[in-house]
């Protein structure tokens, strides 16, 4: 069996450092680390986790819970986690909860308390005094947190100022009859909604509008469930067949994006000549469809390092009692959805 002193002995450096380095630990520079883990790589080095339990308290893996893994988004999220896992040294759980109540309790029953060292999950249903129980003391950090008074630490994907920035974007390439698909007004209303991620978003177009001097109504918000393409196809359908004067469309994901092209196009209309489209997230499918999609990227890899540097700073007991709140980067890619002569 490869030991860590065959590693150590491989990569040129003691057998404390190439320990650090496999955890990721920062002290260690990152080329010396990269040297310590490709020669774990080439040794087929794998660490006895049942040993390192014993003598940390700790098993070297983390889970990660969201809504679902069969959506290009959530899919290259995941992958993203695990990455980020990887380059400290960790291994991951992935899992998903499908939006429902019973799957994130058992997830948190049965896999944080029991498997893993800490977890990054996507709550939707379970509230703060359960994740707390549930949690069995274990570090934890959420994603997209609605809770009016957080108690984990949280990392959110840049609602506000990205769907901001892909109305903007609509606005600036002559859109004045703007539709917003995936949002219900009504849900700014509800203190119990407004924190959800489609009223965040649903808040940065308001306020390009605002900012454009532009009319806002109710009506230019359409809801849609599920956030799926064969809804968003139908509920093209439908605008298309409305007769109203529509000429840009910000869809609240690129899948829902993707859905309304499909179902423009079954009533005759071109994207972008006759409505111009733009959805968010980033998926890498976007760039291949036709028209390639306008969309507000999440920097996913951005959004994992902030993520699991949160949570490590609390497995490793760094961190002080507060939560902290951070954002993941983006980007505006205007390719030809939007891309107007």
């Amino acid at each position: 069996m490869v030991t860590m002193s065959d590693v150590a002995k491989a990569a040129g450096v003691s057998r404390a450092t190439a320990s650090y380095a496999l955890r990721g630990d920062p002290r260690i520079v990152p080329a010396t680390a990269a040297r310590v883990r490709e020669a774990a790589k080439r040794l087929h080095y794998t660490a006895n986790l049942s040993a390192r339990s014993l003598r940390s308290g700790r098993n070297g893996v983390v889970g990660v819970a969201i809504f679902e893994l069969d959506r290009p988004y959530p899919s290259e999220m995941s992958a993203a986690m695990s990455r980020e896992a990887e380059r400290h040294g960790l291994q991951v759980i992935v899992q998903q909860t499908s939006n429902s109540k019973e799957s994130e309790i058992s997830i948190l029953r049965k896999v944080t308390s029991q498997l893993c060292d800490g977890m990054i999950f996507s709550p939707s249903n379970v509230s703060d005094e359960e994740l707390r129980a549930l949690s069995g003391g274990k570090p934890m950090v959420l994603l997209d947190d609605v809770s009016p008074d957080p108690v984990f630490d949280s990392v959110d994907t840049p609602c506000v100022e990205g769907a901001k920035a892909a109305v903007r974007h609509l606005i600036d390439i002559g859109c004045r009859h703007i539709l917003v698909v995936g949002a219900d007004f009504e849900d700014l209303a509800d203190d119990r909604k407004s924190a959800k991620v489609s009223s965040r978003r649903m808040l940065g177009s308001l306020h390009a509008l605002e900012e454009a001097d532009m009319p806002i109504e109710p009506d230019m918000f359409i809801p849609l469930a599920p956030w799926d393409p064969e809804s968003a196809r139908r509920c093209a359908h439908a605008i298309a067949d409305s007769g109203r004067p529509v000429d840009g469309v910000f869809c609240m994901t690129d899948t829902i994006a993707l859905g309304v092209i499909r179902g423009l196009a079954d009533r005759g209309l071109r994207v972008p000549d006759d409505m111009a489209v733009i959805g968010f997230d980033g998926i890498s499918e976007g760039a291949c469809f036709i028209p390639s999609l306008s969309t507000i990227r999440t920097d996913l890899d951005d959004l994992a390092r902030k993520a699991m540097g949160l949570l490590l700073k609390r497995i490793d007991g760094d961190a002080d009692g507060s939560p902290v709140h951070m954002t993941a980067d983006y980007e505006l890619l205007a390719r030809e959805s939007t891309r107007r002569r």
